[in-house]
């Protein structure tokens, strides 16, 4: 069997990682090629046309079993269609609503955009059961043959190691005597920094926010954080590697995970909520959509901004500890290597025709 991965989006981003971590756990049972997005995040999604052209060129003369696409845009799928005129099943993974992230005619564009890549499809895939109900109702002929594939943790990444713990160290020397928060994340229109900037502008405690990331907002985040007087408050990391986040989530007292409360957060799965319980870490995370899921492990807040802000100060003066609870939780249900494990037993019925 022999199967191609790709990813719609660019390098620095969520869906790219989870791209690379389906090829990563999946070659240890099928023999599996990675073409990694070549470009990061461009103004004006321009890194998806400049990928058509490349995906085009990539896959030349190329023949697959199976081509797994996370995020069904034309700068994956119409190379793949050439694949699958060739015999390849075509399996395409669905991670978000992605119209719903914009309004106006950006919105209605995505949406007919996805909706006509996603009906090129043989197979699709999910991480979230709300996002799954609604993939079938705009897709009816996939009613009931979605398959939940969950939102994993890569644990050799993100594990505690001596060289971390060092790293870490040194993080925590740096801000002595303050609360450290950390929040990481792909800084775009998904990621409302805005909020949480509002939510700790008014903590008594003293603390610093690190945010660790890049992105196509990046400055603009740098620019309202400065507006909102959070200049000695906030430090930007930059994009950070795998590798180096774990220090950072180590050294933190408390780890941020936020979402508006609006549509297109039901349909998400958090990616850095599973890697920060990874590690064990104490999270805040107000309860939209799937987060709500987490309750007991992470400490839940009500959704608006106010509530949010008095969860961090509450836990900031006095935490109940259960970020061991978390990385048992995670170990055992959002493995992606036995998360693929039974991926994989799937993928060979679909290729067989089962």
């Amino acid at each position: 069997m022999k199967v191609l991965v790709l990813s719609s989006q660019a390098s620095n981003t969520g869906s790219a990682l989870r791209a690379f971590y389906i090829y990563k756990y999946l070659k240890k049972h099928a023999d599996v090629d990675y073409i990694a997005p070549p470009f990061k995040s461009m103004p004006l999604m321009f890194d998806f046309l400049l990928t058509l052209f490349y995906y085009f060129f990539m896959t030349l003369n190329r023949k697959y079993g199976a081509v797994i696409i996370v995020k069904p845009y034309p700068n994956t799928v119409l190379p793949a269609l050439i694949l699958k005129a060739g015999g390849a099943k075509l399996i395409i993974d669905i991670d978000d609503m992605d119209y719903g992230y914009r309004g106006g005619f950006l919105s209605g564009l995505i949406k007919k955009i996805q909706h006509a890549m996603t009906e090129k499809a043989d197979f699709l895939t999910s991480h979230n059961e709300t996002l799954i109900k609604l993939i079938e109702k705009q897709h009816p002929r996939f009613k009931g043959n979605i398959y939940m594939l969950k939102q994993g943790v890569d644990l050799s990444l993100y594990k505690k190691t001596q060289a971390a713990s060092v790293q870490s160290r040194k993080i925590k020397s740096v801000y002595k005597g303050r609360k450290i928060l950390f929040y990481t994340a792909h800084l775009n229109i998904a990621s409302y920094l805005d909020d949480i900037f509002k939510a700790v502008k008014g903590l008594k405690q003293d603390y610093v926010l690190i945010v660790g990331g890049g992105g196509p907002m990046l400055n603009y985040y740098k620019k309202s954080a400065a507006k909102m007087g959070l200049s000695d408050k906030v430090v930007f990391t930059g994009q950070l590697t795998q590798q180096e986040i774990v220090p950072y989530i180590m050294a933190s007292d408390l780890c941020l995970v936020y979402y508006r409360n609006q549509p297109v957060n039901l349909h998400r799965a958090s990616m850095k909520l599973r890697e920060y319980l990874a590690l064990g870490a104490e999270v805040a995370a107000n309860a939209v959509g799937e987060i709500k899921d987490f309750k007991g492990y992470v400490h839940l807040s009500g959704v608006s901004v106010l509530a949010y802000s008095k969860t961090i100060s509450a836990c900031l003066a006095k935490i109940k500890k259960r970020g061991l609870k978390g990385a048992i939780l995670i170990k055992s249900e959002f493995n992606w290597d036995k998360e693929i494990k039974l991926y994989s037993k799937r993928l060979k019925e679909m290729l067989d025709g089962q």
